[in-house]
């Protein structure tokens, strides 16, 4: 008998593929620009998620999910067959769901539709003892709609949460 759980978990890992597949295609540089906040960290994953995890707790988030998405792919490559998997070469690729359910009911007042905006996620990607801490914008999501004050708010949160990660430099 199948487990109740792995029609979710294999939702998970197929969302992940995805947006780990468009990423590692276009590369972190790309991150830089647009929609995303991008930093960087002079150390290794292994030590900048424990400090980001404790500057999103310092910020009042929640971290509800981490996922070692580069290492889950790695473990299902033998079915998934991805040509040119990890082609930019990252050591280590996590990501973080997390939530502050204030910021997710003034969404859902502000423009119910909006607060599908959250939960708010990043990806962390690691390579050569760097790490890139990449925060896609909510006022991408958002757009001109009644709760793009709420996601200024929110991305001001979030990006004061990942600049007191100890080390960390955004990158222009």
């Amino acid at each position: 008998m199948q487990n109740k759980s792995t029609p979710v978990k294999w939702t998970i890992l197929k969302s992940s593929l995805a947006v780990f597949g468009l990423c590692s295609f276009f590369g972190v540089g790309i991150a830089a620009a647009g929609p995303m906040y991008v930093e960087s960290v002079a150390a290794p994953i292994s030590k900048v998620m424990p400090e980001l995890q404790k500057a999103l707790g310092q910020h009042h988030f929640k971290v509800v999910l981490h996922l070692d998405i580069l290492k889950m792919i790695k473990a299902k490559q033998h079915i998934l067959h991805i040509p040119n998997l990890n082609k930019p070469g990252f050591s280590d690729v996590q990501s973080v769901v997390f939530c502050n359910p204030f910021f997710f009911n003034q969404l859902l007042n502000a423009h119910w539709e909006s607060s599908a905006a959250c939960p708010l996620t990043l990806t962390v990607y690691g390579r050569g003892g760097k790490s890139y801490i990449v925060y896609p914008k909510r006022v991408a999501l958002t757009g001109n709609t009644p709760a793009l004050n709420v996601a200024k708010k929110i991305d001001k949160a979030v990006i004061g949460a990942l600049t007191s990660v100890p080390g960390a430099q955004p990158v222009r």
